[in-house]
């Protein structure tokens, strides 16, 4: 028995959910000649990334990230939030061929929480903490005790550890069939895009200027020639744009 159940459940439920979406979305991306994984990702400026899955093109450029992440409490929103944001955030500037990140956030996540996270660029897909309380209620385990209530959490741990491996993965799936159509149509869209259409289909611009006494100028446009006039009027020879 570990010394604490709670967690150790946590733990198990997180690893097979996380498992459970990479394996869901391997078939849809192996037939378009890409490969999906987990994966340790350096940004530029050194730090290291480990993302639970990372779908590669034939040339190993990364296209999509996709992160799901388990938590059983709010109070772990902000710490697993933060680290969503500056890693996709990071990585997407070193790589510029990752087209979209995408985040499961299953349990309990706040809206302030998923709003920031959204407001960083990335898709997410929620996953409510009542959907792990149904599925696990349905084998006699009751997974919504109050967080100090060490007896039921043990208990729990306990009918879960003794189910065979096939029993497990089932209760995983009755969690995930439901947002897998989602998840599959999201990286569809990536990985059929005609990139010559990018052009066309631009609907922000972003430009970030860093200065030599590290300031971040962050500036958005509706539309591509407002970037170029934006960046033309930085420079003393101005650029002709008219055409």
């Amino acid at each position: 028995m570990p010394t604490n159940a709670a967690a150790a459940f946590g733990e198990a439920i997180g690893t097979l959910f996380e498992r459970a979406i990479v394996e869901g979305l391997v078939a849809d991306v192996n037939a378009r000649g890409c490969t999906i994984g987990p994966r340790k990702m350096k940004n530029g400026t050194g730090n290291v990334y480990q993302i639970d899955a990372v779908i590669f093109n034939k040339n190993e450029d990364p296209l999509v990230i996709v992160d799901p992440k388990y938590i059983r409490y709010t109070k772990h929103n902000r710490d697993k939030g933060s680290w969503l944001c500056v890693a996709h955030y990071n990585l997407r500037k070193t790589f510029p061929t990752i087209r979209k990140s995408i985040a499961i956030l299953a349990g309990r996540w706040s809206k302030p929480s998923v709003a920031l996270i959204k407001s960083f660029g990335v898709e997410v897909i929620e996953v409510p903490f009542s959907e792990f309380v149904t599925a696990l209620t349905k084998y006699n385990i009751n997974f919504n005790w109050a967080e100090k209530d060490r007896p039921a959490s043990v208990k729990a741990w306990e009918t879960f550890s003794s189910m065979d491996e096939l029993l497990k993965q089932q209760i995983i799936t009755d969690i995930t069939n439901p947002l897998m159509p989602v998840l599959r149509k999201q990286v569809a869209e990536v990985l059929d895009m005609d990139v010559t259409t990018i052009p066309q289909r631009v609907s922000q611009v972003e430009i970030l200027l860093k200065t030599d006494r590290n300031e971040m100028l962050l500036s958005t446009f509706k539309s591509v020639p407002e970037g170029i006039q934006y960046l033309a009027g930085l420079v003393s020879d101005k650029l002709d744009i008219s055409h």
